[in-house]
């Protein structure tokens, strides 16, 4: 069929945003002040009993509101803009060259805590020093019709290289299915081209292939590696490494799809999650170089691929009803395409070759839907119209089931002119397409039960795993030489460290500090709160999906009595007699509701969601965090429930009253810092906390990622403050890992600080999550730089403070487990357990903590990279400080897995990531799209390619802790 036809895209230039920024570090007399100078500086201003403040410079204040006004219009691009208001950033020009050099470990490894014996499912991989591969560029080629070639399809490419091989009879090599051939030997007696003829089983059409062998690109001496372990190179050695995980690869190359590292069995069946998606299981394999050599990672692991389904099944599970009987109306259609269409690859298998499209839109039904065509037998170029479903019955034979549903508008990347409208029952969802859109609450549940699994289970999975690997009877390995230890874990030393100190005002006298012991990881709040703040002004809204009944009216009027009396023993009043109200939960009555109580100087709104969904969490996060600034707290009217009627109410609000009084600018509990610094001279600095983190919210360029940036502002380091921006990246470029606008934020934030505590820090030390190993160089050279130009402009002429920047890394594969030899179970590791030997880094300074007790499954130790260390800290120390900081978080009465300035940065970019999705959410239209909007590693990025935006709050809580 031939329904095709053309449209312009019309894209234009996107409107300048910002993509630089000054060629010096930013200097300004009335930005700069100093501790010495602090006060002096506010007496200046001829207004003594005003609070301390930082002047910016007028030029980079923000932006009047005819500006602001400005940045919600509609760019050329037809992408509408965020409505929010934003003000530009003041920037340092960093270059994208390599100038840090990591930190390198300081001592042999921490000393603190009492020994342990640990296994991790890292293998031992032996590889013989002698080994020398050489790497070729290739090319693999299907014939045209025409006599001219083109790049063979990558699914085929591995068949048709194979056949190749065998029957030329190849000396041993090894393939990445891209432009690469490896071999242990040169290849000096082979051909440059080779041609095959493959018959495709479904046609029995013959296709014509061949391949090229071009040249030889580089031979690499395995011997590096070992050099590397040993400390005689300092720059890992990623090309040898490389070459040897695609050699680890090929037995898994005709019967498994691989995702990076992630390996799956095409032949298992998907469990089913509902809308058109299912779980796969399969598991993680890759080498690592440590400091007893190279090592092998295994890890059982779990993805969620999309349904091979016919399109129709496929709607009528995303939708959740029959579309053959309902029909998709306008509404479904757009939210189909912004939702989940767009990236799919779809195949069509009624003609003689499988065919594969993508979709752009819907077209007027299979029997409706009519187009040119010319007419069989004539001379001329006489045309007639003819429908998609005549076509298909008159061409192929074919008598569609479902003419009545709307046609399918599809195109073949690169050529994004010309498109064609086939029966949506003609189109299937190509197998193997990994989904990374969210799951939805129940999915979650699903894929908890079960993925989670307790350590004795992950270790006899992961074992399973290696005993089916057979890596020692691998042609490939045994052919070079390589041999891995598959029938035992490697055991590691490590430690268990001493968790902190909490204190608490003691509830029988406000003068004394209780401090509560903390028991596996948890402590109980039994005390006052350290410093509170009294609410004479507050509302109680229940938000339900349909009309509440008495008996939930009852419950939500004990909930509104009891509340005030309880959080009371904590420190905190409030007025006995709320604002209340009972809403649907429709955004425009939400918005309306906190505007009223905005009016009436209500300080503190607490929502009761009663059958409703994420969405209305995220129309209330919306409102009152972006655009109104009101203290907003949402609960469960089904936890409520639960917990009045079997009296716990009490234990469920501890948790809720710990974010109240963080939002209000309360301190809960104070942990002691300074313990964790065992030299005099440290006890007595002045530190600041930084956390960081870059979210990418989707696939697609039409949605910026989220970066934020949190501060400790007080001295106990418990209030932080945030700053927040979106990032969009060039078209056909990835999502930037690095900060833009750090040097505007983290000015922000020094500032900020200065106010409240009447001086600058003179240390920092600096939590950075989101990053890859891939990415460290590049976030280091940009970030620190753009620190250290903040401080250079706003400590002026004063010493600098010493700064440490540390990577920590969830998204890793290394677990560990804490034998039980009564019983030869395998348990969790205990909070605190560290790791900073044997299978750490060589020569950088990195270490496993495990800081939290698991919940349930087997725990995750995080991996911290002190990738540049001013400070100089011991391993001690910086280990003791990390963990103490897992204890900090306001949120809970218990250890957390990551450092608290680094889990608000994560709560600061997921909440403004809501704020964007339901932006996104209000527009009716799937908005225009491009293949090169999918962010899929094309081509190299610079910080001259994104686009930033710092995002302005509402100034009454741009600067609390309104992410909690």
């Amino acid at each position: 069929m031939s329904a095709s036809g053309s449209r312009g895209r019309g894209r234009g230039k996107r409107p300048y945003r910002s993509t630089g920024g000054p060629p010096e570090p930013y200097r300004s007399q009335s930005m700069a002040i100093t501790s010495e100078k602090y006060h002096q500086t506010n007496l200046d201003r001829n207004n003594p009993s005003r609070p301390p403040s930082v002047k910016a410079n007028t030029s980079s204040g923000r932006r009047s509101n005819g500006d602001q006004r400005k940045s919600t219009s509609r760019s050329s691009t037809g992408r509408a803009k965020s409505t929010r208001a934003f003000r530009e950033p003041v920037h340092s020009a960093i270059p994208d060259t390599a100038l840090v050099s990591f930190a390198c470990r300081p001592d042999r490894g921490g000393k603190a805590g009492y020994p342990l014996k640990l296994q991790t499912n890292h293998f031992t991989c032996n590889i013989p020093r002698s080994l020398k591969c050489h790497q070729y560029d290739i090319d693999l080629q299907a014939a045209n019709r025409d006599g001219t070639w083109r790049t063979a399809k990558k699914d085929d490419r591995f068949i048709i290289l194979t056949k190749i091989i065998e029957r030329e009879n190849f000396p041993l090599v090894w393939y990445d299915e891209g432009k690469s051939l490896y071999s242990i030997e040169l290849l000096v007696d082979l051909k440059d081209q080779y041609e095959i003829t493959i018959k495709d089983k479904k046609s029995d059409r013959e296709q014509r292939y061949r391949l090229l062998i071009n040249n030889l690109v580089k031979s690499y001496d395995i011997q590096v590696l070992w050099d590397f372990i040993e400390n005689k190179i300092a720059i890992r050695p990623r090309d040898p490494i490389r070459i040897l995980e695609t050699l680890l690869k090929q037995t898994t190359r005709a019967t498994m799809v691989c995702v990076k590292n992630q390996f799956y069995d095409k032949r298992q069946t998907l469990d089913d999650l509902g809308d058109g998606r299912g779980l796969a299981s399969g598991f993680y394999q890759a080498m690592f170089l440590t400091c007893i050599g190279a090592t092998i990672n295994i890890n059982s692991t779990f993805t969620c691929f999309y349904q091979p389904f016919n399109l129709v099944h496929f709607l009528c599970e995303y939708l959740q009803h029959d579309i053959v009987q309902d029909g998709i109306d306008q509404r479904e259609q757009q939210l189909l395409l912004r939702k989940v269409l767009r990236p799919i690859w779809l195949e069509t298998h009624h003609g003689e070759n499988v065919r594969k499209y993508r979709i752009r839109g819907f077209g007027a039904p299979a029997r409706q839907h009519t187009f040119a065509r010319h007419v069989d037998g004539a001379s001329d170029d006489t045309q007639e119209r003819q429908t998609v479903y005549d076509y298909f019955a008159e061409k192929y034979n074919i008598q569609l089931q479902y003419p009545n549903l709307p046609t399918v508008e599809l195109y073949t990347p690169p050529n994004n002119i010309q498109f064609h409208y086939l029966p949506m029952e003609c189109c299937t969802v190509q197998a193997w397409q990994r989904s990374i859109k969210p799951l939805t609450t129940d999915q979650r549940a699903r894929v908890t039960k079960k993925t989670v699994v307790n350590p004795t289970q992950r270790h006899r999975a992961i074992m399973d795993i290696v005993k089916t690997r057979k890596f020692n009877e691998d042609k490939y390995l045994n052919e070079i030489g390589m041999s891995i230890i598959d029938d035992k874990m490697i055991t590691v030393s490590a430690r268990c460290i001493q968790p902190p100190e909490i204190k608490y005002k003691s509830i029988h006298d406000e003068q004394s500090q209780i401090v509560e012991r903390i028991n596996i990881g948890k402590w109980n709040l039994r005390n006052r709160f350290q410093t509170t703040k009294n609410i004479n002004c507050w509302a109680c809204i229940m938000v339900s999906s349909q009309k509440p009944n008495q008996n939930q009216l009852s419950i939500a009027n004990q909930f509104v009595e009891q509340f005030p009396s309880i959080i009371s023993q904590y420190g905190i009043y409030f007025q006995s007699s709320p604002i209340m109200s009972c809403d649907p939960a429709d955004p425009d009555i939400i918005h309306k509701r906190l505007q009223t109580l905005k009016e009436q100087n209500c300080e503190v709104v607490v929502f009761i969601l009663n059958g409703v969904g994420e969405d209305t969490y995220k129309t209330i996060k919306y409102f009152g965090n972006q655009k109104l600034g009101i203290v907003t707290q949402c609960t469960d009217f089904v936890a409520i429930a639960k917990n009045i009627r079997s009296r716990k109410l009490d234990m469920y609000l501890q948790n809720l009253v710990q974010k109240f009084n963080a939002k209000l600018g309360g301190v809960n509990g104070m942990v002691s810092l300074a313990r964790a610094l065992t030299t005099a001279s440290g006890k007595d600095d002045v530190f600041m906390f930084f956390g960081a983190d870059v979210t990418h919210i989707t696939c697609s360029r039409e949605k910026p990622s989220i970066a934020a940036v949190v501060g400790s502002v007080d001295s106990t380091s418990t209030q932080y403050a945030s700053r927040v921006g979106e990032q969009f990246p060039a078209r056909g470029k990835i999502s930037l890992e690095i900060i833009k606008d750090l040097y505007q934020m983290s000015t922000d934030l020094l500032k900020l600080f200065a106010q409240r505590n009447h001086c600058f820090p003179n240390k920092i030390v600096f939590y950075r999550d989101g990053v890859d190993d891939g990415h460290f160089q590049k976030v280091l050279d940009n970030e620190i730089r753009a620190l250290q130009n903040a401080c250079k402009a706003l400590y002026m002429t004063n010493s600098l403070p010493k700064i440490t920047f540390i990577i920590v890394k969830k998204r890793h594969n290394t677990r560990f487990f804490l034998q039980d030899h009564q019983t030869g179970n395998m348990n969790n590791v205990p909070p605190g357990t560290v790791v900073d030997t044997d299978i750490v880094h060589p020569q950088h300074f990195d270490f496993y903590l495990n800081s939290h007790a698991a919940i349930q499954g087997t725990s995750r130790p995080i991996l911290y990279h002190v990738l540049y260390d001013e400070i100089g800290f011991t391993s001690d120390e910086i280990q003791s400080l990390t963990y103490f900081l897992c204890h900090s978080d306001v949120r809970c009465t218990k250890a957390v897995s990551i450092p608290a300035p680094v889990h608000y940065a994560h709560l600061a970019a997921y909440q403004s990531r809501d704020a964007e999705s339901f932006e996104n959410d209000q527009k009716s239209t799937a908005g225009d799209f491009n293949d090169d909007d999918l962010v899929d590693g094309m081509g190299s990025i610079t910080l001259q390619d994104v686009e930033s935006r710092l995002i302005q709050l509402d100034p009454s809580i741009q600067d609390t802790m309104w992410y909690v």
